[in-house]
């Protein structure tokens, strides 16, 4: 009769003593690559080269999927299209199959702004994505454009910052060559400006993009490497030399800026406020002390959450206006059908404030 109890504990113990190895294995790879992230974003680089070299004919046809391009609705007379008026080039993030602007995109068009679209390599370095993005950009004046404001979601964001502050690419160089259109504003969403640990877990995000482009027909075998090889992920990861780097640098002159943080807690710190006036009426005025440090707890937990990415903190950048609306990471600027009447809230603030910044510059 002992022996089956002893055969489950026996069990037992092992899936325990497994269970434990994994945990171990995983919380010792994540720090071995913590401490050599350098070098990892190396062999990814090198590995993406390698693929690339050894097949030729894969690589060029995935490079063909990348580039800017106008955005495409149906002809309506009532609404033509603006060519070389109000232009706006839309930057994606991390991992993203291409649905992030379904929102913003047409409201945009809506309001007779040109909308172009920027697909770019999302896994690769953020340094090799801002340079695509110039070589890019080299085409609108050729379009028509005499100016443009960006507009980037998550990593987006940092390339286009990339874009126009790296001392290398000297965006204002190519500008004053008649090369490129000036930038007259950049609207970061979602932004990492200070990173996100979640960038470690990239993989996931990799499933998706790729499933996404497999419905659409468009899947290659090769493209989990040929869109990167996950380096953008080490640029990222909170204190990495990218965003060191960039942070150091001054913001781009004569660029209007705005932050758009989303806030996935079920309160906002308006409503924060609200209920620690409530309990100040409530309670002594010995308590004042407890209510000012129960106010710093709900806010820092609110702002830590962010949108489930990205922090509050991490999407802020001094001296630069940040709003933050409800939503998570893709709710805050997409819905999650076309057919939802529901408006993201940041989009109307994107659209109201470059309205602004191009009316201020066409005076």
């Amino acid at each position: 009769m002992s022996a089956e109890p002893n055969k489950r504990r026996k069990l037992k113990k092992r899936w325990i003593l497994l269970l434990t190895a994994v945990v171990v294995v995983i919380a010792g790879s994540l720090w071995v690559a913590d401490q050599f992230r350098e070098e990892e974003k190396q062999l990814r680089s090198d590995l993406r080269q390698a693929v690339k070299k050894q097949f030729p004919e894969q690589a060029a046809r995935v490079a063909d999927s990348f580039g800017l391009s106008r955005f495409d609705v149906h002809p309506d007379p009532t609404n033509p299209m603006q060519p070389g008026g109000n232009t706006v080039v839309l930057v994606h993030g991390l991992d993203e199959p291409g649905s992030i602007w379904m929102n913003l995109a047409p409201e945009l068009h809506h309001r007779g702004f040109d909308v172009w679209i920027m697909r770019y390599p999302n896994d690769q370095p953020v340094v090799e994505s801002a340079e695509l993005l110039l070589d890019h950009l080299k085409m609108l004046p050729l379009a028509g454009v005499q100016e443009l404001a960006l507009v980037g979601h998550s990593m987006g964001g940092l390339v286009a910052r990339e874009l126009l502050t790296r001392p290398a690419l000297d965006y204002q160089q190519s500008v004053s060559y008649g090369e490129v259109p000036p930038v007259v504003a950049l609207v970061m969403v979602g932004t990492p400006n200070h990173g996100s640990e979640l960038a470690r877990f990239r993989a996931m995000t990799e499933v998706r993009d790729q499933l996404v482009q497999l419905a659409k027909g468009e899947a290659n075998w090769l493209g989990g490497i040929l869109d990167g090889a996950g380096e953008a992920k080490i640029d990222l990861l909170p204190g990495s030399r990218f965003l060191t780097t960039l942070n150091a640098r001054p913001h781009p002159q004569g660029v209007k800026l705005l932050v758009i943080a989303g806030i996935a807690s079920p309160w906002s710190e308006k409503q924060i406020d609200g209920f620690i006036a409530n309990l100040h009426d409530r309670r002594p005025t010995e308590s004042e002390s407890m209510l000012a440090d129960l106010k710093d707890s709900l806010v820092s937990l609110t702002n830590n959450l962010g949108d489930g990415l990205v922090t509050v903190d991490s999407a802020r950048l001094d001296g630069v206006l940040l709003r933050t609306v409800p939503g998570n990471h893709s709710s805050m600027i997409r819905n999650l059908t076309e057919n939802s009447e529901r408006v993201p809230p940041s989009v109307p603030i994107v659209v109201d404030f470059l309205e602004k910044v191009f009316a201020e510059y066409s005076i």
